[in-house]
């Protein structure tokens, strides 16, 4: 049975990290605080895109290099 005081203690600590996200992201999305070249993902978000693919639509969007015009 899992006690009242662990699961205060995991509800604090699930609140802790959606608030250091909510944070993160608010600024990143801000662009006077953050250019948009210059965004990037958490790591461990950039980590669970590459692993489940249906989460790429989400949160910043990160830009693919376009290729060198070619000299024809």
């Amino acid at each position: 049975m899992v006690s009242a005081r662990a699961l205060k203690e995991w509800g604090i600590f699930g609140a802790l990290l959606v608030s250091m996200h909510v944070a993160y992201y608010t600024i990143q999305s801000n662009e006077s605080l953050v250019a948009p070249h210059q965004r990037q993902e958490l790591f461990y978000i950039r980590w669970l895109k590459e692993k489940i693919p249906a989460l790429r639509p989400y949160g910043v969007q990160e830009e693919k290099p376009h290729p060198p015009p070619s000299d024809k």
